[in-house]
């Protein structure tokens, strides 16, 4: 690996004969590698957070549906009238 990039290196500074165009070369480079990490990264996030969302909207809808399947569930309420 070391060697690998000693031979890219070695390559670059004869094609590029100022070693401070090769070094701005290299950090844009490295800044582009790290703004693709970071928005790979964001959208990861993005659908973590859009799944978390889809199960609690799934697990409040099965709450929902067990308690409306419940018979009993107002019977405790009946002949109370309306209230004001």
């Amino acid at each position: 690996m070391v060697i690998g990039i000693n031979l890219v290196f070695a390559v670059l500074a004869r094609l590029i004969p100022s070693k401070a165009a090769l070094y701005a070369g290299l950090a844009a480079l490295g800044a582009v590698v790290m703004a693709l990490i970071r928005m790979d990264a964001k959208r990861d996030e993005r659908r973590n957070a859009q799944l978390k969302d889809h199960e609690h909207a799934e697990d409040i809808e099965d709450d929902v549906a067990r308690s409306r399947a419940d018979p009993e569930r107002l019977r405790k309420y009946d002949d109370t009238g309306w209230r004001d």
